[in-house]
């Protein structure tokens, strides 16, 4: 073989590091061999480059025993910093080749990233080339491959010693393909975005360009992670894109080994889609929506102005109106601080702040509040200017005679989706009037359905959306309009 033709700098690529995560761990060891393939006709130019690097902490017991790398010899070694102006001129402008190569590439990205280097590379994994070009073969580790294809090996398990290998193998595979059948292979997986190995290749391809919602999944059934988007390829795809900045991205991208998704007919639908699934299925990398499980509703005494912290079923036993519902009880107290101070109303008489009977509060003696801690304010005029202050955050009553349908179209995709609701309420989610009909006048009682924070959020949003959008202007609502359902029927012109 005298020319590569996938690129004309190639850069396989391997560290030993201190462990599996490129924010926690660190490099210990950077091997690159370089192919300049520029000359057509010409043998390659190959270059080898490797190096200790200072990780700056100990190295485990573990790692020691597998790679032979120990604390004394990497002590007087150079760190990342002082190695990466060398190391990028390496990389710089080449196709990254590693096995799993979003390992190398990841904690490569973050030390370049501490070095103050913006890295980024098109990444090739020798694992899914092999995978690719060999799908009946299994398992594909670095080590199956070397017993596979009889690849002479040296130094297994340090960097250059396994950058070697993975160029050796590359050059076995064009014994064995013909030219066409390797650049194929190689520009199907540089089009994509670097899946995990254990993903399967077509598992993109697999995905429509749609609205909808996903779901990751590990070892087991139950989900790692539940996301929406107006494109499901293009998120899904965004999740293995090798830029993570957070230990959850990385480990969530690393833990994936299926996705599934449910296409919707718009945008909205995949909103109240994800909050359902997340709600049911409590997926473990979900941890901000999960938190929603603890929110709170707040009833304003009508004398006293002091607030009562209520469960989201009071909703329908409450005497009286409520304020939110809010994300939990201490969301609901910053809410009433915040809209007390705004207006001068007493946080110790409304017991939002502590202190001892018959004292000013802090804001009295800095003249923003009319002193009712004092006495000087009546409590029935604090609670009148509280309910007045408050009403913002008053849960609305339903607009509503009876259930409605949110009905989103997809033109392109021959699709309709009809949402249901009543008292603010998600009754089912249907394919056409008809069946709405039907899931509005078998649904009660209502009450018996929880009600839903983020339901609630999300409907509210489209109905103010929709009261205020003139004419044929787009209000932001991914196409949903409100059609009452039993009676009476609104529709849109």
């Amino acid at each position: 073989m005298t020319h590569m033709p996938f690129a004309e700098k190639i850069a396989f690529v391997d560290v030993e590091t201190t462990g599996s995560s490129p924010l926690a761990g660190r490099i210990t060891e950077v091997g690159v061999v370089t192919v300049h393939t520029a000359d057509p006709g010409q043998p390659p130019r190959v270059e080898e480059w490797s190096s200790l690097v200072n990780p700056g902490m100990p190295i485990p017991p573990e790692i020691r025993f597998l790679t032979g790398i120990s604390d004394e010899m990497v002590a007087h070694a150079p760190t990342f910093a002082q190695l990466a102006p060398a190391l990028l001129e390496r990389l710089q402008g080449a196709v990254f080749v590693a096995h799993h190569a979003r390992f190398d590439y990841g904690f490569l990205k973050q030390s370049f990233a501490r070095a103050g280097v913006d890295f980024h590379a098109r990444t090739l994994c020798t694992v899914r080339l092999s995978r690719l070009l060999y799908p009946d073969r299994s398992p594909h580790s670095l080590d199956a491959i070397i017993l596979r294809h009889g690849l002479p090996v040296a130094d297994r398990h340090r960097a250059l010693g396994d950058a070697r290998v993975l160029w050796a193998f590359v050059q076995t595979l064009y014994r064995k393909w013909s030219r066409a059948e390797i650049e194929s292979a190689v520009r199907r997986l540089l089009r994509h975005p670097n899946l995990p190995a254990h993903l399967p290749a077509d598992t993109l391809e697999s995905i429509p360009p749609a609205p909808g919602v996903y779901t990751f999944y590990g070892l087991n059934e139950h989900p790692l992670y539940i996301g929406k988007s107006a494109n499901l390829r293009e998120r899904v795809a965004s999740h293995f894109c090798g830029d993570h900045t957070s230990e959850r991205g990385l480990r969530l991208a690393s833990e994936t080994r299926r996705v599934d998704w449910h296409e919707t007919a718009g945008e909205f639908g995949a909103r109240l889609l994800e909050a359902q699934w997340i709600r049911e299925r409590m997926p473990a990398h979900n941890v901000a929506q999960r938190r929603r499980s603890g929110a709170v509703l707040v009833a304003i005494d009508p004398q006293t102005a002091l607030p009562e912290y209520l469960p989201l079923q009071a909703l329908d036993t409450a005497r009286g109106p409520l304020l939110g519902p809010f994300g939990s009880r201490a969301a609901a107290r910053g809410a009433l601080i915040e809209a007390a101070r705004a207006n001068d109303l007493c946080l110790k008489a409304m017991r939002l702040e502590r202190g001892r009977a018959g004292e000013p509060c802090f804001r009295r003696q800095l003249g923003r509040c009319l002193g009712a801690c004092t006495g000087h304010e009546p409590a029935a005029t604090l609670a009148l200017r509280a309910l007045r202050a408050l009403e913002p955050m008053r849960v609305p009553p339903w607009p509503f005679d009876g259930a409605i349908g949110l009905v989103e179209r997809s033109p392109r995709r021959f699709r309709e989706d009809w949402h249901v609701f009543d008292r603010w309420r998600h009754l089912g989610t249907v394919a056409n009037e008809d069946a709405a009909l039907e899931l509005a006048a078998r649904a009660h009682p209502v009450d018996a359905i929880p009600f839903d924070a983020a339901v609630f959020g999300l409907l509210r949003g489209v109905l103010a959306a929709k009261a205020s959008a003139t004419g044929g202007e787009r209000d932001g609502t991914g196409g949903a309009r409100p059609v009452a359902l039993a009676v009476p029927v609104l529709r849109d012109n």
